[in-house]
């Protein structure tokens, strides 16, 4: 299970950081979706670590 979470916070942290980047024009919602993507991309580097 922890695999599949693993990928999924990946990839909505790709899709949050390609969206936010795409809406720049939109001052608060593009700040909010990337820091969004670069916590769920940094989530996924944690589970991605051997324990």
């Amino acid at each position: 299970m922890g695999f599949f979470a693993m990928i999924a916070s990946m990839l909505l942290g790709i899709l949050f950081v390609a969206a936010g980047i795409s809406r720049r024009k939109q001052k608060g919602w593009s700040i909010i979706l990337i820091v969004l993507g670069i916590v769920c991309v940094i989530f996924a580097v944690y589970l991605g670590f051997p324990k």
